[in-house]
């Protein structure tokens, strides 16, 4: 999340919304959610603060900027409609649930859009992933399965170079080529 430097009294305004928002509907949450995502992590003490004020733990205010923060992350990595209308389909705490996906590597679209079709709970998507992630077939954010791809390449040439074809040899060349240090940014 790119940080930005808010003047103080912005800081206070995000602090004093996040306290009226953080009750009520899920929109509201979610305005809190908004308001706390500039200040967690950023300043001196605002996370602190508006846990003290919200009799909330810090965890919970973390977890309130996290779902904003994937929302912007997949609004900006070309999933704009689609984070978009997630993000008003679906609960704060499946956005929470969708930081920690993306966080861990994974992709957390496909999640929350197969949570909208099942009408699946937040722990429901959660459990969903972690199956997937433990049976191997979670899918992975695109710049994670490049490295992944060049990493499994790099050790396939460089343990197994003696039982590989030349065409195998070949092909990983051009996956070491095409995936390289330049190629995993």
């Amino acid at each position: 999340m790119k940080q930005i430097i808010l003047a103080e009294e912005t800081v206070d305004r995000h602090i004093e919304n996040v306290i009226r928002y953080h009750k009520g509907s899920d929109t509201s949450l979610k305005c809190a959610c908004i308001a706390a995502s500039p200040i967690v992590g950023t300043y001196s003490d605002g996370t602190a603060q508006i846990a003290k004020q919200t009799r909330r733990s810090v965890s919970t205010v973390e977890n309130w900027a996290h779902a904003h923060w994937a929302y912007c992350e997949y609004r900006g990595n070309g999933h704009k409609k689609t984070a978009r209308f997630l993000w008003r389909e679906m609960t704060t705490y499946h956005w929470v649930a969708a930081w920690d996906i993306h966080a861990a590597g994974y992709d957390a679209i496909h999640y929350l859009s197969k949570a909208h079709e099942g009408k699946w709970s937040s722990r429901e998507m959660s459990r969903n992933f972690d199956a997937d992630r433990n049976a191997g077939q979670a899918p992975l954010i695109f710049h994670r399965a490049k490295r992944a791809l060049f990493g499994l390449a790099n050790e396939l040439v460089e343990k197994y170079r003696k039982e590989l074809t030349e065409h195998q040899l070949a092909i990983l060349a051009l996956v070491l080529d095409g995936f390289g240090e330049s190629g995993t940014k």
